[in-house]
């Protein structure tokens, strides 16, 4: 009726468990960059870490993890959703990409002032209506909300204190 406990054997460490469990995650969850790979695989196989680095290595050589590919996806994608160009990094940063990679890939979108300007003027107009603001301290909440989004505070200010409507 009830089923006998295993016995819990520590499972070998091998070259090709680490690499299938790498091949797993990506498979399941998706793209990962290669540090967080590194990560989840060195604290899975906390104890014997010398194949983490061969099979992920191997990984890389065959074009399944590729960090400039992914970071360029995931660029592109924050690009689409109305974020600055400072959040863009700092997300980039938190995915453990290089600043290398992450300049590139910033670089890349293209994307004018103008453009940045439109996509912050949607954010105000969004949140605190189409008017100018006049108050103080809401005029400080919207630079601050604009600002956490990731654009300049040369943008933020010209789009709080931005009177026409010739878009809308």
């Amino acid at each position: 009726m009830y089923s006998k406990k295993k016995s819990t054997k520590p499972q070998v460490i091998s070259y090709d468990r680490v690499k299938s469990y790498m091949q797993w995650l990506i498979q399941r969850y998706g793209e990962y960059s290669a540090k967080v790979l590194l990560q989840k695989a060195n604290l899975l196989f906390k104890d014997d870490r010398q194949y983490n680095e061969p099979a992920l290595d191997y990984l890389i050589e065959r074009g399944i993890v590729n960090d400039s590919r992914y970071a360029q996806r995931l660029t592109q994608s924050f690009a689409e959703k109305n974020i600055g160009p400072n959040k863009i990094k700092e997300k980039l940063y938190a995915k453990g990409f290089s600043s290398q990679t992450i300049n590139e890939c910033v670089s890349a979108i293209e994307t004018s002032d103008d453009d940045y300007f439109e996509k912050a003027l949607l954010l105000k107009r969004r949140k605190f209506g189409q008017d100018p603001i006049e108050d103080i301290k809401l005029k400080q909440k919207a630079m601050r909300h604009i600002i956490a989004k990731g654009f300049s505070y040369a943008i933020a200010n010209k789009v709080v204190s931005h009177a026409s409507v010739e878009d809308y």
